[in-house]
């Protein structure tokens, strides 16, 4: 409610004139396992979480879009007949604006909307997707434009992808739109099928700890390793194997092909395969209560990331090693596109509190500081919260 009252407070200072208000909220989400394999068919196990972004929306007669960000303290503006003129300035608000370019509406009034967000920025909790599912979800509603969720997904997507340049796979909007309380879900991201997963707080918390390095996918090496197995893909489809995605590629005849994929190929191909087979393990060992053998295909994850698909970084991998020793965690690994951001920490309630102690101590002595820790609830997806 807190969150409500201030973004509320803020949009109509900044828009005393304003007309009807209504607010939607959109989730950060977690990726519990199966990184870097949404783009190339495989299996991805996400969970919608308990930070938000908070979209403020209401109509204007000055036919101009108008955002702000309480979070960047920024304001841009510009005429609704403008879109495209201004798809080539990379701040927070290209998101947005992506997202009204590509609903392409022929829209006859201006629109005011604030952002208010609690997920933290270059954390790998996908702030990005959650911006932009959000105006997408706010707009198409407040407009009483029908789109299917799995639409709404797809065009988020192409926002990220078409607009901002980063080359990335549906499971972040996806989850954004489809995120159910309590309930993480594995996505098998050729079909998009996908089943909820419970997950119950009395069992197993999800802690992470911000390493304190911020990432950017747009101007990290994610598209080059995108690039690099879709090389892998192609050079395996002309040597007579008959797959659509590099998942799918079985052991046996990637023990044939190896030889003839390039250093970073071979191994990109190798993370792809098992990072896949461990997600499914993952689920299975999940659903019958071993968390002890699930919690070890985050650490397999983990080095898989570290050593085949090269996206973790010593800070990383320092605090992931770390938890080895710890009473009652089952297992840890490097969250989301890689080059900094956070762990995933799954680890008992009843040893979460030494847990934490133990990290912050330890992550103090190497690093001179603090972390920030989150422990993630798991919430709904994309919602309307609010209408005045």
């Amino acid at each position: 409610m807190e969150n409500l009252n201030n973004i509320v407070s803020y949009h109509k200072k900044k828009y005393p004139e304003t007309g009807k208000i209504r607010i939607f909220s959109c989730p950060g989400r977690i990726n519990i396992i199966g990184e870097h394999i949404d783009y190339n068919g495989g299996h991805v196990l996400p969970a919608a979480i308990n930070r938000r972004i908070y979209c403020c929306i209401s109509a204007n007669s000055k036919k101009r879009f108008r955002f702000l960000s309480s979070n960047f303290k920024d304001y841009h503006e510009i005429p609704i007949d403008e879109i495209d003129t201004h798809l080539n300035e990379g701040r927070w608000w290209l998101y947005p604006l992506g997202a009204l370019s590509l609903l392409n509406e022929s829209w006859e009034n201006g629109y005011d909307m604030s952002f208010h967000s609690t997920i933290p920025i270059g954390a790998g909790m996908s702030s990005s997707a959650a911006i932009t599912v959000v105006t997408l979800f706010g707009l198409t509603v407040k407009n009483s434009i029908e789109m299917h969720p799995l639409s709404l997904a797809q065009l988020a997507q192409r926002v990220e992808r078409e607009i901002v340049g980063v080359k990335c796979g549906i499971m972040d909007q996806f989850i954004a739109i489809h995120g159910k309380k309590n309930n993480a879900i594995i996505l098998d991201t050729r079909d998009l099928s996908f089943e909820y997963v419970t997950f119950n707080e009395n069992s197993t918390r999800l802690i992470l700890i911000n390493s304190g390095i911020s990432h950017s996918l747009r101007d990290s090496e994610y598209n080059i390793r995108r690039t690099e197995c879709e090389n892998a893909l192609s050079i395996i489809k002309n040597a007579g194997i008959d797959i659509r995605y590099l998942c799918e590629l079985e052991d046996k005849n990637f023990q044939e092909l190896q030889e003839h994929l390039p250093p970073n190929e071979r191994k990109r191909t190798h993370h792809a395969i098992t990072e896949n087979r461990r997600t499914v393990t993952f689920y299975e060992k999940i659903q019958i209560s071993d968390l002890q053998s699930a919690g070890e295909m985050l650490y397999e994850s983990h080095q898989s990331l570290r050593n085949y698909y090269e996206v973790s970084i010593p800070e990383i991998d320092a605090m992931v090693d770390w938890t080895v020793d710890i009473d009652g965690v089952y297992g840890a690994r490097m969250m989301g596109g890689g080059f900094g951001g956070c762990t995933i920490n799954m680890v008992a309630p009843d040893a979460a509190q030494e847990f934490r102690e133990i990290m912050a101590e330890r992550f103090k002595r190497k690093f001179g500081e603090e972390p920030e820790m989150y422990e993630c609830a798991i919430e709904d997806g994309v919602k309307e919260v609010f209408s005045a």
